[in-house]
């Protein structure tokens, strides 16, 4: 249809603005449901994302543990990562007895090349199953080609329940380091 000469519409200008409007409200809502998600995604850059196992544990009653009898306790942590809580995971194990009337905890990982150490009551030693390694009570090296005695856990006690704390070590250096 041919366009009246008295009557200026513009077709072209509407079209124009109709389109940026649709557009511009589509951008908002993919802006508005994109946020929340950004955010959920991004979320363990900006926070500590996980927990566990990196405190004092509890490993029990402190009077369960005898003068010279050592008890390997698993030590069971919650963790959390960043959308995840699994609770009472196995973060690893020590040896805790009384010494010399002071309560000690023994990683039960030997420092050689990280095998299960186990403790031999007939020979009141410590024993290290793959290379021979062997320990006394008080932790120190005995016998074998540890580079280091057994890596000693930080102990407290409160209120009658006694907790470790449960750190990994660096196996095959003569000093200990975390890792």
């Amino acid at each position: 249809m041919p366009k009246d000469k008295g009557q200026p519409v513009d077709d072209d200008g509407r079209r124009l603005f109709l389109k940026l409007g649709v557009h511009g409200l589509g951008a908002g809502v993919a802006a508005v449901t994109a946020g929340p998600a950004i955010a959920y995604l991004a979320y363990p850059l900006s926070q500590d994302p996980t927990t566990g196992g990196s405190g004092f544990i509890t490993a029990g009653r402190a009077d369960r543990f005898k003068e010279g009898e050592p008890v390997k306790v698993d030590l069971l942590s919650n963790k959390m990562d960043a959308w995840n809580r699994i609770e009472q995971v196995k973060v690893g194990s020590a040896w805790i007895l009384r010494h010399e009337g002071k309560l000690l905890a023994y990683s039960s990982v030997c420092p050689h090349l990280g095998c299960a150490v186990d403790y031999e009551a007939k020979d009141h030693k410590f024993k290290c199953p793959c290379h021979r390694s062997a320990f006394g009570l008080d932790g120190k090296i005995e016998d074998g080609p540890s580079p280091r005695p057994l890596d000693s856990l930080e102990v407290k006690e409160e209120s009658g329940v006694l907790a470790v704390q449960y750190l990994r070590f660096k196996q095959g250096v003569p000093d200990k380091h975390t890792v």
